[in-house]
C-alpha cells in the first residue's frame, strides 16, 4: 500500500506545523491534515479518513487518550507525541503504533511514521473480504426500505425522496442530506438510516458517509482516491469497505 494519509493533532500551533513540516515530505506520504483538538479530529475522521493519526495527549476538551480509545478497529493508525512518559502503558494497551516523547528528533518520528505504516499494511491484509449485505442478496422488494424523509426546515416541513439524496453525512445526533436540490439536516443516526435504505441502491463507503450508488461517477483505484459524485464532491472510501464498494459500483459504471 502506498499514499498513505496523515492526520496530526496537536494544541500547540508550532509543535503542529513541525510535525506537519517533518512528515509532509516523507517516503508515501500522499496528504497532510492538521487539528488544534478532539473535535476537529472527530470531523476530519469522518470527512477525510486518514490512515495515521499523529497525536498529543494533552490536548483542551477530550484527551487524545480518551480520543484514541474511542476508536473503532478500521479507524486509523495511532501514534502518540508527547511530553509525558506517564501514559505509554495505556498508549499501547489501545494498540498505538509507537509513543514518541517530545523533544524529539526527525529520526525517532520518521521511525514512528515507518512503524504505524507498517501496521496499516498489516491490518488491510488482515482484512476479510467484505460480505454482500444478506439483503441485497435475498432480493427483498425496493418498496420495503425507505422511501422518502420528511425533513423540518425555516419554510416548514419539506419531502425528500431517496432518488433524489446523493449522500448521506453523519453529523453527531444528525445527518446531513445532501440532494440533488440542496441540503437538508435530519435528526436521526447514519447508522438507523443504513438500516432502512436499499443496500442495493446505498451503500456505507466509510463511517461518516453513506453514498447513493447512482450519484456515483468515478471510482479511483486506490482508496485515497475514493470516489467522485455528480455534483463533484470526492468521497474516501475505507480500507474495510473498499471491496464491496467496488463490487457493487462497477457493473454500474460500466453501463
Amino acid at each position: 500500500m502506498t499514499g498513505f494519509r496523515v492526520l496530526v493533532a496537536d494544541d500547540e500551533p508550532l509543535a503542529r506545523a513541525m510535525l506537519a513540516t517533518l512528515l509532509r515530505d516523507a517516503p508515501d506520504v500522499s496528504g497532510i491534515l492538521t487539528c488544534a483538538d478532539a473535535e476537529d479530529v472527530s470531523g476530519a475522521l469522518s470527512s477525510w479518513a486518514p490512515d495515521i493519526l499523529f497525536l498529543d495527549i494533552e490536548m483542551p476538551g477530550t484527551s487524545g487518550m480518551a480520543l484514541a480509545a474511542s476508536l473503532q478497529a478500521e479507524s486509523p493508525v495511532v501514534v502518540f507525541v508527547t511530553a509525558f512518559s506517564e501514559h505509554a502503558h495505556r498508549a499501547f494497551d489501545i494498540r498505538a503504533a509507537d509513543y514518541v516523547l517530545k523533544p524529539f528528533s526527525e529520526a525517532r518520528l520518521l521511525r514512528a511514521l515507518e512503524r504505524a505504516k507498517a501496521r496499516v499494511r498489516d491490518l488491510a491484509r488482515q482484512q476479510p473480504p467484505a460480505p454482500v449485505p444478506p439483503e441485497a442478496q435475498a432480493g427483498t422488494p425496493a418498496q420495503a426500505y425507505l422511501q422518502r424523509l420528511a425533513v423540518r426546515d425555516s419554510a416548514g416541513t419539506v419531502v425528500v425522496k431517496m432518488t433524489d439524496v446523493l449522500w448521506i453525512e453523519a453529523q453527531d445526533y444528525y445527518v446531513l442530506l445532501h440532494t440533488r436540490q440542496g441540503r437538508h439536516l435530519l435528526r436521526a443516526t447514519l447508522a438507523s438510516l443504513e438500516e432502512r435504505v436499499d443496500p442495493r441502491q446505498f451503500a456505507r463507503v466509510h463511517r461518516g458517509a453513506l453514498v447513493n450508488l447512482d450519484a456515483v461517477v468515478g471510482l479511483g483505484e486506490q482508496a485515497s482516491s475514493g470516489i467522485m459524485l455528480v455534483d463533484g464532491s470526492r468521497l474516501p472510501v475505507s480500507r474495510s469497505r473498499r471491496r464491496l464498494v467496488q463490487a457493487l459500483l462497477r457493473p454500474r459504471l460500466r453501463r
